[in-house]
């Protein structure tokens, strides 16, 4: 039995939980968005982090047992829970493996892209002028190629891999960044506290990274968790296409793409790594929509 000391301690630490716990419990009525993105990203992380302890199988093996008599993939049964492929791999053990390549081409894509917009957009905005003039007619010219088509072309120049797939999405993909970051530096750059720098004889390094860029972070940050959705779906189309990731390397793009063959006899080979692709574009999206209400609670609708 516990004795309340006579300063209170054990009371005011009961009232400290009972208000960090009704704070949380506030916090997830106003942004709802943000847990449960945060919550699904969080799974597709831990999926692909611990893929070889998660997966029964080597994603790259093939079974005896994996085909039917006539040669067909196997339904779904107690030792393939997914069932398994066109050439007797378990389909379970490839979407686990395929989370890992899916996730790294979306976050290092958008990496990418992240830095080159950023940049660019800090140096447009900040300088004007000829500057500005120059990379935005830059940024317009990147923007108007549609997206899809100018990178195909880029991993057709690179050659199709992991690595080449997702800097051929990441170049291509700053624009936005750019425009986006251009536009909350053109409202920051006159504010008292940077000209208080500026007066200080601060270096413009110092005054565009260390001055500005924390002050224009956060619609980068949503656009950012908006863009890695983005860059998944357009690694999967590239491996529907035949361009992106190259088999036997799993990937729910060229699973999607594997299970186009086999739909009417083998539904299972499409409808699984789809639907992972939806649950994991609807939890980037949720965290990106979630944030954007954070920063920016002028957008928000909860009561």
């Amino acid at each position: 039995m516990s004795t309340v000391l006579p300063n209170g301690s054990l009371t005011q630490a009961a009232e400290r939980k009972r208000g960090i716990g009704r704070a949380l419990v506030k916090s997830i009525r106003e942004y709802p968005m943000v847990y449960l993105g945060s919550f699904i990203v969080f799974v597709l992380i831990v999926v692909a982090v611990f893929a070889p302890w998660l997966a029964p199988y080597d994603p790259t093996k093939q079974f005896a047992n994996g085909l039917t008599p006539d040669g067909m993939p196997v339904a779904p049964n107690h030792q393939f829970l997914l069932g398994t492929d066109d050439v007797g791999r378990d389909e379970l053990s490839r979407l686990i493996y395929g989370s890992r390549v899916s996730l790294e081409v979306g976050i290092f894509a958008t990496f990418i892209s992240l830095v080159i917009g950023t940049t660019l957009g800090l140096i447009s905005g900040y300088f004007g002028g000829v500057i500005d003039s120059v990379i935005m007619r830059l940024t317009d010219v990147v923007l108007a190629f549609p997206f899809l088509l100018l990178t195909m072309a880029l991993v057709a120049v690179l050659q199709p891999s992991v690595t080449n797939v997702f800097i051929a999405i990441g170049v291509q993909g700053w624009g936005t960044m750019a425009r986006v970051v251009r536009g909350q530096v053109l409202a920051v750059k006159s504010f008292e506290y940077v000209q208080a720098e500026r007066a200080i004889g601060a270096s413009t390094a110092r005054i565009l990274f260390r001055v500005i860029l924390p002050n224009v972070l956060g619609p980068v940050i949503v656009l950012a968790a908006l863009s890695v959705g983005f860059n998944i779906l357009a690694e999967a189309g590239l491996s529907v296409l035949g361009i992106g990731v190259q088999p036997p390397t799993p990937s729910w793009g060229n699973m999607v793409s594997e299970g186009l063959l086999t739909y009417r006899f083998a539904p299972w080979m499409m409808w699984a790594p789809g639907t992972a692709l939806l649950i994991a574009v609807l939890g980037f999206n949720l965290l990106g929509d979630g944030l954007r209400d954070i920063f920016d609670p002028r957008t928000t609708t909860h009561g």
